[in-house]
């Protein structure tokens, strides 16, 4: 039986990746909308800070309340069975999102990207406190071990299994990214891109960085 899911997470923090492995291994449809200013876009910046929304085209005025208010505006006929909310840690996405600025030409930032991050997360563990039906995944995970996480994710949610998964069985390549290689790989498992940051520039971004909301996610801080 197909079940239906919404998917959130910053720009460049693996949720294709995720979209990609549950459609291919699960019986699942995503209810996420393609608009960029919708409540249910994947990347939609629904936390309260609106001056915190450094892209125009992701820029909105919309508040939510709760968790139940969040439903009863966003969703117009479809309850999901779940949520799924997939983050990098805050040192490898603040490297991969800055990348993908500068390879767009945005120009400089207003503010520190990181505060979106704690901003993005915050909303969405405050909402996680209203519901069991939100599950966190981190990226870091998938790459060390997707048969684990695909396997949690089945447990909870009940999902009917169209392709049987294998550890072996990991994604070459999905939108919006390069070709999956094992040099990539080992710059996240071997934490690789910590060595990109300068001395100042770790103990800027940790400044700005909600060091309890990284606890909640279940990262590590590097000082």
């Amino acid at each position: 039986m197909t079940k239906y899911f919404l998917l959130f997470g910053l720009n460049r923090s693996g949720t294709n990746y995720l979209e990609q492995l549950m459609i291919k291994h699960f019986d699942v449809q995503f209810l996420n909308s393609r608009n960029r200013i919708h409540p249910l876009h994947k990347h939609f910046r629904l936390y309260d800070n609106k001056s915190l929304i450094g892209r125009p085209n992701y820029k909105n005025d919309i508040q939510f309340i709760s968790f139940e208010d969040f439903e009863q505006k966003a969703l117009e006929n479809k309850k999901p069975e779940g949520y799924v909310i997939v983050s990098k840690d805050p040192y490898s996405w603040n490297l991969s999102y800055t990348k993908w600025g500068v390879k767009h030409n945005w120009g400089e930032s207003p503010h520190p990207y990181v505060l979106e991050y704690n901003e993005f997360y915050r909303k969405w563990l405050e909402f996680s406190e209203e519901t069991d039906r939100i599950i966190f995944v981190r990226y870091m995970d998938l790459l060390k071990s997707q048969l684990s996480v695909l396997k949690d994710i089945h447990k909870k949610y009940e999902l009917t299994v169209k392709e049987p998964f294998e550890e072996s069985d990991r994604l070459k390549k999905v939108p919006m990214s390069r070709r999956f290689s094992r040099k990539k790989l080992n710059y996240y498992l071997k934490g690789k891109y910590l060595k990109k940051y300068t001395r100042e520039e770790l103990k800027e971004l940790n400044n700005h960085i909600d060091h309890q909301l990284l606890e909640k996610l279940g990262y590590k801080s590097y000082f």
